[in-house]
């Protein structure tokens, strides 16, 4: 069985989207400024065993943000070092373009065009909590 066809640019665009609202929204609501990509122990979130009582909506879309945070890490877990430090960048970090070329010493094109990759590789990685990969529509082979 051969995988559905993705259109990359639209892909591209939800994975940004995700990564420029949903990821934003879910760092507020599980109150966490900042996350480091390569913490596999996520000792940078919350503790999970905060006590619930008459808050129970309130608690229960902090535990999802932080549940929701932990698969975003998992997933980046799968792609290339390489590539997701552009992600880490760019969405964790919130540099600029020019401060990411100051660091990885890559062009604002070829920075843009290593980051479009990592957010294709997150979209198969994240396929099993969210699919974000936008599906070419009749295409053939």
């Amino acid at each position: 069985m051969l995988l559905p066809e993705i259109d990359h640019k639209a892909t591209i665009k939800q994975v940004k989207r995700f990564f420029e609202k949903d990821f934003r929204k879910l760092q507020n609501m599980a109150h966490v400024s900042y996350m480091d990509v390569k913490s596999p122990t996520l000792s940078d979130l919350p503790n999970k065993s905060v006590a619930s009582n008459g808050i129970d909506s309130k608690m229960n879309n902090h535990m999802y943000a932080i549940e929701r945070l932990a698969e975003i890490k998992e997933a980046l877990t799968g792609i290339r070092e390489n590539k997701r430090k552009f992600i880490e960048y760019r969405y964790f970090k919130r540099l600029t373009w020019y401060d990411i070329a100051e660091l990885t010493g890559y062009s604002r094109t070829q920075s843009n065009k290593l980051l479009n990759s990592a957010l294709i590789e997150f979209a198969y990685a994240f396929v099993d909590t969210e699919d974000l990969r936008v599906i070419k529509q009749n295409s053939t082979r």
